[in-house]
């Protein structure tokens, strides 16, 4: 008997992929040598993708019996991932893919693979995993050959052409789009850590300076925290994200104590770092298989996680170090959030360490996970938490308290928000600091991709784009955006051209950008 208003819960809409498959074969099928992107969030199977297009670019003749195509990977977690998805017979039989597809894809590392080409002219085809790293010296090589490539990676914030020799994306998906479909789980964030410690470095890039996180006071505030929120929520396996390699094993050491005067509520606590070190001292491989069966863990890890290693049974990530980088951030993030078969029953959880950096002017945190704007120029960013209606009262007095120009905002955008519709709001002001300047504003709807892809090019290339023609920017490359208020502006144009030189130049010389806002709406 079903009762008024019961429903079974739908699972996780994967039908964005035919779609990006479709995007990928128009490409090849347009240019067969052309360098595209395919642009998917952790979580959302690019490589899946990556693989079911190749199948069909074999269905339908774009690639032929005698052509093969090489995957090329930069960690072994990467290569194995790859490997697992081409030859899993589940993939096989739900998808349909060509028989024979693992004997046509090679997958390699990259050194291995640059001589492959060199050595073999049957490829008609490159896929470069996580492709964010092509702006290498070390991958330029793979450029120079006639060859189509096909480049996957979880964020197209790096659009600069001059480091990603692409020519454009064939297919890119949000984040946020992907949590509203229930293919990847929205995190829950616990309580940040502030330790009240204040740590002066100036990079977040430095291992010298990036040790300075590793003092007892701080791994034992650390370890205090997870016990106890793992005790609170029963949190089973546990990622933490360290700075150094150095970290990595002194604040394990401290974990594993904690655990064994805790009477073990943690099955194993142990460490893996690059060079094949860890706690079992077999191969970081090895390691990581053998991990994927431990019930419950805390594992502790610097920059190896974060990319190619896939456990479903993770439900907790710990940032126990600071980044400025938007694409670490997420990539460590990525490591919980994916949605496991039984999705009810699936949790994410994340814990942030946060200090006092007084030295440090611009760190990711969690305010970034549903941003989708281009962070290159390291704007402040605010948030707006109130539900419905106060978040519209908030927004109208944060935008009045700065002195902004409200009436850049339509009536049509004051309604939607006040109809729960999500806008987020850019600031900009050219000359912030005079006491006169007026702060202007773009109200950034999420299905107004054109406004978004816009300010994210506009901001990634200012340093180019500042010394060409401002109107012939918008006139050339969005002409629809010239007919909406309050772009429609000349003056309101060249304010923000004038903004983002400004935080371009501000950040050059290593000062907090003060031209651009972030009015994040949650």
């Amino acid at each position: 008997m079903k009762f008024f208003g019961s429903r079974r819960k739908k699972g996780p809409d994967w039908s964005f992929q035919s779609d990006a498959i479709a995007n990928v074969i128009r490409d090849f099928k347009s240019d067969p040598l052309t360098k595209t992107l395919l642009v998917i969030p952790t979580g959302g199977g690019k490589t899946l993708t990556a693989i079911r297009s190749i199948s069909e670019m074999y269905e339908r003749g774009l690639l032929s019996d005698k052509d093969k195509v090489l995957w090329v990977v930069h960690t072994l977690a990467l290569r194995t991932n790859a490997q697992k998805a081409i030859d899993s017979e589940k993939n096989q039989r739900n998808f349909s893919l060509r028989a024979g597809l693992g004997d046509l894809i090679d997958v390699q590392m990259k050194a291995e693979a640059a001589r492959s080409i060199q050595e073999h002219k049957d490829y008609k085809l490159i896929v470069i995993d996580e492709a964010h790293h092509v702006a290498a010296d070390t991958y330029k090589e793979f450029f120079q050959y006639p060859v189509g490539i096909l480049g996957l990676t979880a964020t197209p914030r790096r659009m600069d052409q001059k480091e990603l020799p692409f020519k454009g994306v064939a297919y890119s998906i949000t984040f946020r789009e992907l949590v509203r479909r229930k293919v990847v789980l929205h995190p829950k964030f616990l309580p940040e850590v502030r330790t009240k410690l204040r740590i002066d470095v100036t990079s977040l890039q430095d291992d010298d300076q990036l040790d300075r996180f590793n003092s007892r006071e701080r791994n034992e505030l650390i370890a205090d925290y997870i016990f106890r929120e793992a005790e609170a929520h029963n949190l089973k396996k546990i990622i933490v994200f360290a700075g150094t390699n150095g970290h990595v094993e002194r604040l394990a050491g401290i974990l594993a104590k904690r655990n064994v005067s805790a009477t073990s509520p943690f099955e194993h606590v142990g460490y893996i770092y690059g060079g094949d070190h860890n706690d079992r001292n077999v191969s970081n491989e090895k390691y990581l298989e053998w991990h994927q069966s431990v019930t419950s863990s805390i594992l502790v890890n610097c920059k190896i996680l974060n990319e190619g290693y896939d456990d479903p049974s993770i439900d907790t990530v710990v940032m126990a170090t600071p980044t400025n980088s938007i694409l670490y951030y997420l990539q460590c993030i990525g490591r919980v959030v994916r949605t496991p078969e039984d999705h009810n029953n699936a949790r994410a959880f994340v814990i942030e360490i946060v200090d006092q950096l007084p030295n440090v002017s611009y760190r990711i945190d969690n305010r970034w996970l549903f941003a989708e704007i281009s962070d290159f120029l390291e704007p402040a960013i605010d948030d707006v938490k109130l539900g419905w209606p106060f978040r519209v009262v908030l927004v109208f007095l944060k935008l009045r308290s700065l002195r902004a120009r409200l009436s850049d905002v339509s009536w049509g955008d004051w309604k939607a928000l006040l109809l729960g519709v999500r806008i987020n709001f850019l600031l900009f002001n050219d000359a912030p600091d005079n006491g006169y300047g007026r702060w202007r504003i773009i109200a950034m709807r999420e299905d107004d991709l054109n406004v978004l892809h816009m300010f994210n090019i506009l901001s990634e290339n200012i340093e180019e784009l500042y010394r060409l023609n401002h109107e012939y920017f918008f006139e050339k490359n969005y002409p629809s955006i010239l007919e909406k208020h309050p772009f429609s502006s000349r003056e309101y144009r060249a304010s923000l051209f004038g903004a983002l030189w400004r935080a371009f130049l501000r950040k050059q010389g290593k000062e907090r950008v003060d031209s651009i806002v972030y009015l994040s709406v949650q």
